[in-house]
């Protein structure tokens, strides 16, 4: 017979573990990919290279964490497995809570290790390094269209991942998704940052103290979040039956597991 507290201290070290890996995958985003941005050391970054560069570190957080946590290392793309039901409403704020801190420590531990005269060069030339700020041609509005339109892409593309009709078609997500940033960023760099991600966004403005638009990089990809993720769920997601299979550990009590449509969590 098991005894209950070894059952709860299992449960809790399980969700502990996925708290790790999204505090250390999107640690990795904000280290690796705002690395990747920095003008200084004799080098002048584009924004093809940036947007690039942001792929790539996508793509090394997905291969490192998929297996634990799913990497989905960005709170409105939590927001939206919750909607489509791969993730509890509990788990879903763990998630963002350790998200939202893994992006703070990774781009402190930028700072930490980069010569503090490219951050002041920084500010003193725009808002600060690796800060995302809609151009200056744009409304308010439109910079919200943007992001929500941006975001709406990032999430109808997971959805299709998690679709359990995409089972097959699942050993590339990691090549799929690092071209699928690379692609957002480029394309919407110019014009609001790409941003797509709250805890991106926030980290960056925090330890620079630059905070203008900020209320755009919430309102955005959480309203293209919603919008695209109950669109897919509720009008392109299709029952599918399929012998059950567990994909991952954050499955246990938190996660929904609806084996009888397949539903799995990412």
């Amino acid at each position: 017979m098991i005894n209950s507290c070894t059952v709860c201290h299992s449960q809790a070290w399980k969700i502990f573990t996925l708290f790790l890996a999204e505090f250390f995958g999107t640690g990795m985003l904000l280290f690796g990919g705002c690395m990747a941005g920095l003008d200084g050391f004799d080098n002048v970054t584009t924004n093809v290279s940036r947007g690039i560069t942001f792929g790539m570190v996508v793509m090394m957080a997905f291969i490192t964490f998929s297996a634990t946590s799913g990497a989905i290392i960005n709170p409105v793309v939590s927001l939206a497995a919750y909607i489509y039901g791969t993730l509890s409403f509990p788990l879903m704020l763990i998630y963002i809570v350790a998200q939202f801190a893994g992006a703070l420590c990774g781009y402190g531990l930028l700072r930490a290790v980069t010569p503090w005269q490219y951050y002041l060069q920084a500010l003193e030339i725009g808002d600060g390094h690796c800060v995302t700020v809609p151009h200056a041609s744009l409304s308010s509005g439109m910079a919200l269209a943007v992001e929500i339109l941006l975001t709406g892409i990032l999430v109808w593309t997971n959805c299709g991942v998690w679709d359990p009709r995409n089972k097959k078609d699942s050993d590339s997500v990691p090549i799929k998704f690092a071209f699928l940033i690379a692609g957002l960023s480029i394309a919407g760099g110019p014009i609001t940052g790409a941003s797509m991600n709250p805890a991106r966004t926030l980290a960056p403005a925090v330890w620079n103290n630059s905070y203008e638009g900020l209320w755009i990089y919430f309102a955005g990809p959480t309203i293209g979040s919603i919008l695209m993720a109950s669109i897919y769920r509720y009008i392109f997601w299709q029952e599918y039956k399929a012998t059950p299979s567990f994909v991952c550990n954050c499955a246990d009590g938190l996660a929904k597991q609806e084996f009888h449509s397949a539903k799995t969590v990412p």
